[in-house]
């Protein structure tokens, strides 16, 4: 690894050696979003990996998707191979190629595409757009798609048995239109209802987001049965539902009805200091605490597995016996006191009928949040596996029972069959994902498809590498940089600062996400981005604190003294873009840190503002209470008007835009007090809404949505730290927007 005071005088070196790139540079033409947009990516569970091989393992299974920009929608292809050998391997064909105009995330247009027992039938749910998101089946060999269940409200979760005769399946509770038209005639009064719901006419909800069911059919009877379960109040979406290999039981996770006393021996920082208090003092209201719960589907009924929550990182596998799962990392019950189970660290198996658990030993360096249980193999061991790994490398450790005892074994890997043909994405931050058949015995390879050959030959692309430098409070960074596509020893160039992120191993156009983010976009633009997430040593412990705030701003003000020191950066021209919960941060240190920036964007985010404090639902408002340092009443009113950025309005001195991804339209209101403010004092501010606001998302995958936002992220630094305009006419009103803003 090059030393951290090396690396970018390294990579300047390799450029001012290597005219030849440069000038191969020059030939091609500029990345645009647009080329993002309609590139082609494998869509693929981080804890399976790209190929979905068939249970026999003759067969494999690829699922891609595209953008297209002309039918504002997305293209999903479905490839299929055979596993006979290399060649074989080679030849993949379309089995199913679909169209959608579903505004959905792209995770959410297609779902959990399942092998049935048969090896010849696939099953997934599929959002077209058109519909509520609906459970089909598609045979491989005659290529025959079959709708296999439809639901009156839209299914958000759904899995199947091996022989897909039964399907478990989670759906929105349906509104009660006529309560609702009774209340609104009758006047009502409003109790413990969020202000999101009561907007939106739904005047008795208890929540700001929808309810959810969970519902069984079965193929033979062709009957669907609700699930008897407690009823509870959702904060948000389902996140697991997995049915067991015999389509007996399924474990699902749902909100705790009431939290025992006992858990707060629990010692993760979030659940002991976030969670458990929001919930406590709001016990009838929604809460973000969790717990498995064991499906019973031939009797209709759930409860819960055992005497523990759930911690949001965690996954779920069935052993083959259905008999057993493997949960991690998971908290433990309280009453034998194990450490990783208090802080919510442990993996274990559970047996699904007693609840009887059994601690597996898991090294000391895999004992996080990124590792889980990844499948529990026929031969009975069971894959711990790091999801920020590349799929080829899954595996980071094997554990098997051997005479009673479980022991780590020979590490395997996921889409490789014990013998024959594996299939791998290959890819790295500067070479373009593409799918290979590689033999195991002697590892030859064959190229099955280049996702996208026309990003290797006609278009530049800013090369990408690893960083590291130190915040200005001492701590180690580590980021990814992308370098100005015309870069040119001696000049230096703006710097856009992305947050909320990155992926070291892995090719990626925008930088971590399709919301705002842009990278290669502006690195075509001869600006250079860096892509950072937080810094190098685990924070854990400052996650929801003002700390956390404190350590963003060192890490930035030190990333951009490291870039202008080198040569690469011109101090008068650095910008910095938030999504979600770092747009939060952004708006913190563009409100408290002395650094000069001279463009700021932030995006469907959290804001740490008054405002979204007293719109918030009760369970909500822990967070800024965290963040802020205290509740703003009283002696915490002083706290807050030093750290909520709201109230420090009057210190951004920075244009800044703000732009609205998630429906509905009410959520503007969750921006509203910092863009007032800023508008009241005259300062350059704009709120920017996607188009179909209605029907946006917080992860854009549409391409109208995601071409309004990061073509704006594009426009809008180029127009203020390069004072460049897009000449195309349908801009003009856009930049006669922002050259007014530059006035005041």
């Amino acid at each position: 690894m090059v030393p951290r005071h090396t690396s970018v005088f390294f990579l300047l070196a390799w450029w001012i050696l290597s005219p030849s790139w440069l000038r191969s540079q020059d030939l091609k033409r500029p990345f645009t979003v647009a080329d993002s947009i309609e590139a082609t990516q494998v869509l693929y569970d981080d804890a399976i990996g790209p190929a979905l091989v068939s249970p026999d393992e003759k067969g494999y299974l690829v699922v891609l998707q595209r953008g297209d920009i002309g039918r504002n929608g997305s293209w999903v292809e479905l490839l299929f191979g055979s596993l006979a050998s290399l060649e074989s391997a080679g030849r993949a064909t379309t089995v199913s190629r679909l169209f959608t105009r579903s505004t959905a995330r792209v995770w959410d247009l297609i779902q959990n595409v399942r092998w049935l027992s048969d090896n010849r039938h696939v099953v997934f749910m599929w959002d077209d757009g058109q519909e509520s998101p609906r459970i089909v089946s598609v045979d491989v060999r005659t290529h025959r798609m079959q709708t296999l269940v439809r639901h009156s409200t839209p299914i958000v979760k759904y899995d199947v048995s091996a022989n897909g005769q039964t399907i478990v399946f989670m759906a929105q509770s349906p509104r009660d239109t006529i309560r609702n038209a009774r209340l609104e005639r009758d006047g009502f009064a409003i109790g413990a209802q969020a202000i999101w719901p009561i907007l939106r006419g739904d005047f008795d909800a208890s929540t700001p987001g929808p309810n959810y069911e969970t519902f069984v059919y079965g193929r033979s009877d062709g009957r669907i049965r609700k699930i008897r379960e407690s009823k509870v109040v959702w904060s948000n979406p389902p996140e697991l539902l997995k049915l067991s290999p015999d389509g007996r039981y399924a474990v699902e996770v749902r909100p705790v009805r009431e939290v025992p006393r006992s858990w707060d021996s629990y010692t993760e920082h979030l659940f002991r200091d976030i969670y458990l208090p929001a919930a406590r003092q709001n016990p009838d209201g929604p809460t973000f605490i969790r717990q498995y719960f064991l499906i019973d589907v031939k009797e209709s009924v759930a409860r819960p597995l055992w005497d523990a929550p759930e911690n949001p990182s965690g996954n779920a596998v069935w052993s083959p016996s259905s008999h057993q799962l493997a949960i991690g990392p998971t908290f433990l019950p309280v009453d034998q006191e194990i450490p990783a189970g208090l802080a919510g660290k442990a993996v274990v198996t559970v047996d699904a009928m007693t609840g009887q658990y059994e601690s597996l030993p898991v090294p000391d360096n895999l004992s996080g949040p990124d590792y889980v249980p990844g499948r529990w193999n026929e031969n009975g061991t069971i894959e711990i596996v790091d999801a920020n790994t590349p799929a080829q490398d899954k595996a980071n450790v094997a554990l098997k029972k051997v005479h009673g005892k479980w022991e780590e074994v020979a590490k395997t890997a996921y889409s490789r069959p014990p013998a024959g043909v594996r299939i791998e994405l290959r890819e790295d931050p500067n070479t373009p994902p593409a799918l290979y058949a590689v033999d195991s015995a002697n590892n030859f390879q064959r190229l099955i498809r280049d996702l996208n050959p026309e990003l290797r030959t006609k278009v530049s692309l800013g090369h990408v590498e690893s960083v590291h430098w130190m915040g200005s409070d001492g701590k180690p960074w580590t980021g990814m940089a992308y370098y100005p596509v015309h870069y040119e020893s001696g000049r230096s160039y703006p710097l856009v600062i992305q947050t909320h992120g990155y992926l070291s191993r892995r090719f990626s156009l925008d930088g971590s996400y399709t919301t705002v983010f842009a990278a290669q976009a502006l690195a075509n633009r001869d600006v250079a981005v860096l892509q950072i997430g937080g810094p190098d040593e685990r924070t854990d412990d400052i996650l929801a604190t003002p700390k956390e705030a404190d350590v963003f701003v060192a890490g930035c003000e030190g990333a951009i003294k490291f870039f202008v020191a080198a040569g690469l950066v011109d101090p008068g021209k650095v910008g910095i873009i938030g999504f979600s919960r770092t747009g939060w941060l952004v708006e913190f240190m563009i409100s408290h840190s002395a650094m000069p920036l001279a463009a700021a964007e932030v995006a469907d985010n959290i804001d740490g503002s008054y405002f979204q404090y007293v719109l918030d639902p009760n369970d909500r408002r822990v967070f800024d209470e965290k963040g802020n340092g205290g509740r703003p009443f009283g002696d915490g009113i002083a706290t807050w008007g030093r750290r909520s950025p709201g109230f420090n309005a009057d210190q951004v001195h920075v244009p800044l835009r703000m732009e609205l991804d998630s429906p509905p339209i009410d959520q503007v209101l969750g921006a509203w007090e910092m863009f007032s403010n800023l508008r009241y004092l005259r300062k350059p501010v704009e709120l920017f809404l996607i188009p179909d606001i209605q029907h946006g998302a917080h992860l854009l995958q549409n391409p109208a949505q995601r071409l309004a936002s990061q073509g704006g992220t594009v426009d809008w630094f180029c127009f203020w730290l390069k004072g460049e305009e897009d000449p195309n006419p349908r801009k003009a009103a856009q930049y006669a927007r922002w050259r007014v803003l530059g006035k005041e």
